[in-house]
C-alpha cells in the first residue's frame, strides 16, 4: 500500500503513477489496474478518488500543464538584462521540460486524437496559458523601451507560443538532432528579430 500520509498524499502518489503509465504506454493501453499496481495501492482506492481512467488522465493533464506553465512563470519572472533574455529563458525551460516529461510524448504525439475527444478542453487550457504569459512579457518590454510599440501583441504572442510549442513537438517526436542548441538560438534570433526595439541613435554610439 502507499506509504505517503493523509488523503493528498495518496492522492498524489496515484497521480503520480499514472502520469508514469500514461507516459509508458498510453491512454488506451493504461488501465486502472496497472496505475494501483504502479501506485502500490488498491484499485478500489483509485477509484475512490478519481472516478474512471478518464477523469484520472484529465487530472494527470491539467496537472503536468499547470506545473510546466508554472515552470515557465518562474522564468518569465526572473530578473534579466531585457525581453531578449527573458524570451530566450522561458524558450529553453519549456524545451527542457518537454524533454523531461515523457507524458507529454503520449498527450501530444502518440494519443494526439484521442487526447483532443477525451480531455481537449483542459488541453486547450493549458496551451491558452503560454500565449498570455508571452504577451505579458511582450507588454513589460514595451513599457521598458526594448520591445518594439508597434506591434499587435496579441498576434505576436501567439507566433511566439506557436514556434515554442512547435519545436517542443520535435523533441517529443524524438527528433532531438534537429533541436540542437544552434538551433535553438537561431529560432530564438529569428523571433527577437521580430519583436526588439532597435537601439536609439544615442545609445547606438555610446
Amino acid at each position: 500500500m502507499a506509504s505517503a500520509e493523509g488523503p493528498s498524499g495518496t492522492r498524489d502518489v496515484i497521480l503520480r503513477a499514472a502520469e508514469g503509465i500514461f507516459g509508458e504506454r498510453g491512454f488506451s493501453k493504461t488501465t486502472l489496474e496497472d496505475v494501483a499496481s504502479a501506485a502500490a495501492v488498491s484499485r478500489p482506492l483509485v477509484y475512490r478518488y478519481f472516478g474512471d481512467k478518464r477523469d484520472l488522465f484529465a487530472l494527470v493533464v491539467k496537472r503536468v500543464l499547470d506545473e510546466w506553465n508554472d515552470v515557465l512563470v518562474a522564468e518569465a519572472a526572473r530578473t534579466t538584462p531585457g525581453t531578449a533574455h527573458t524570451l530566450r529563458l522561458v524558450l529553453i525551460a519549456c524545451l527542457d521540460f518537454a524533454r523531461n516529461r515523457s507524458v507529454l510524448r503520449g498527450l501530444l504525439i502518440r494519443d494526439a486524437r484521442l487526447v483532443r475527444a477525451e480531455v481537449g478542453e483542459v488541453l486547450d487550457q493549458g496551451r491558452s496559458l503560454l500565449p498570455r504569459l508571452v504577451r505579458q512579457i511582450l507588454e513589460r518590454g514595451v513599457r521598458r523601451g526594448d520591445v518594439r510599440s508597434d506591434l499587435d501583441l496579441e498576434d505576436m504572442a501567439h507566433v511566439v507560443s506557436e514556434v515554442f510549442v512547435s519545436y517542443s513537438l520535435l523533441i517529443l517526436a524524438g527528433a532531438n538532432a534537429d533541436v540542437s542548441n544552434r538551433r535553438v538560438e537561431a529560432v530564438i534570433e529569428a523571433l527577437l528579430y521580430g519583436v526588439i526595439a532597435p537601439a536609439t541613435p544615442e545609445l547606438q554610439t555610446r
